[in-house]
């Protein structure tokens, strides 16, 4: 998954974020005659950001995406509300 910046529009923060992700991975199980097991090739599916909040103010609501590259502002689906409902 790319990695992504985000900014507060409420407060200013840049660098502290509650972020909530689903992934969905396919994984090769390895079972030793013991009973240990050992996870191979392991590869992400698919991994969805489902929210985003602040961590200085809780705001959710205020939280934008950055792009990667150019740091323009864009849109992640979910990040639009926060755990406390918004209110920070």
């Amino acid at each position: 998954m790319a990695q992504h910046r985000y900014r507060c529009t409420a407060c200013g923060n840049l660098t502290r974020f509650d972020v909530t992700t689903t992934t969905t991975r396919r994984a090769y199980y390895h079972f030793t005659v013991g009973g240990e097991l050992r996870i191979e090739d392991e590869t992400v599916v698919r991994e969805a950001v489902e929210d985003v909040s602040c961590r200085w103010c809780g705001h959710g609501r205020a939280v934008e995406v950055l792009g990667p590259a150019t740091g323009a502002p864009g849109t992640v689906t979910g990040a639009a509300t926060g755990p406390s409902g918004g209110a920070g």
